[in-house]
């Protein structure tokens, strides 16, 4: 028996890689004002991008059911490895371990493991992979669950604001404060705190220094970078995420670098514009 690793909608990871690794993802529900959408089945990040423009409130995101949880489970006759957005931003770690459990009521010979990530986006999305990679070299699924929780508070994740826009309507800033900040031109670099909150890290002007800063920042949190990951996730700004990437590869020689779409769960906090970043 082999072991089926699954995400959310939030690991971000491209589709190539879904496919390549044969990860089960679990879709967020999207919702502008009275219809819903299951995201990246119902809604592309293009259009996403569209909607979100042309509303003046912010789109609300809900977790998934755990039957959708249990389907994927009921897809495949291996272990189950599950890693989730992290549990501080949304409540879909907790849907997957109720479907975990009314799942192994009726089926007791398959095995499933619940990670938080602590995570999200490619934050999350690389832990999927990272478990992928050692479930090909055999190792069971007890000790696989085990490594993956211990990696998860090594994953260091930083994003860039190019608007506030987002956060002003959703009430995390004040908009006074705001559109001051927006009139000097202030970018936030956020950050995850490594217990699966959000907070911000620092305050820069211009957005060039900005992206300069998040370069800077990757080699002052790791110095893992011949057998490293780098994770870069833009949000509708393919442009700019090349930029960072070519930043990134004159200072560092990671491993491997991987470029993804900021899809709607998390775009709907960061905003338009906004670059995440993630590596260990």
């Amino acid at each position: 028996m082999g072991i089926k690793i699954i995400t959310d909608s939030c690991s971000d990871l491209p589709q190539e890689m879904i496919k390549t690794y044969n990860i089960g993802v679990v879709p967020l529900e999207i919702r502008f004002g009275n219809k819903s959408f299951l995201d990246g089945i119902e809604l592309t990040n293009e259009d996403f991008y569209r909607m979100m423009r042309g509303h003046k409130e912010l789109p609300q995101t809900a977790s998934p059911s755990p039957y959708q949880f249990i389907k994927e489970f009921e897809n495949t006759q291996d272990d189950v490895l599950v890693v989730t957005v992290s549990s501080g931003l949304s409540g879909t770690y907790n849907s997957a371990l109720i479907a975990k459990e009314l799942y192994e009521k009726t089926d007791k010979h398959k095995k499933i493991h619940v990670i938080d990530s602590l995570s999200a986006s490619v934050g999350e999305g690389i832990q999927a992979l990272k478990a992928t990679e050692m479930a090909q070299k055999g190792i069971c699924l007890d000790e696989l669950a085990k490594h993956l929780r211990a990696y998860a508070k090594k994953v260091q994740v930083f994003f860039l604001l190019d608007t506030l826009e987002n956060i002003i309507k959703g009430g995390r800033i004040g908009k006074a404060k705001g559109q001051i900040a927006t009139l000097l031109s202030i970018r936030l670099i956020m950050k995850s705190d490594g217990n699966g909150i959000v907070t911000l890290a620092e305050k820069i002007r211009g957005s060039n220094r900005a992206l300069k800063r998040l370069v800077e920042i990757i080699g002052e949190n790791t110095a893992n970078f011949g057998d490293g990951i780098l994770a870069i996730a833009h949000a509708n700004c393919y442009v700019k995420a090349l930029e960072y990437k070519a930043l990134a590869e004159e200072k560092y020689n990671f491993k491997h670098i991987i470029i993804s779409k900021i899809g709607a769960s998390i775009g709907t906090y960061a905003g338009e514009g906004g670059i995440l970043t993630s590596f260990i």
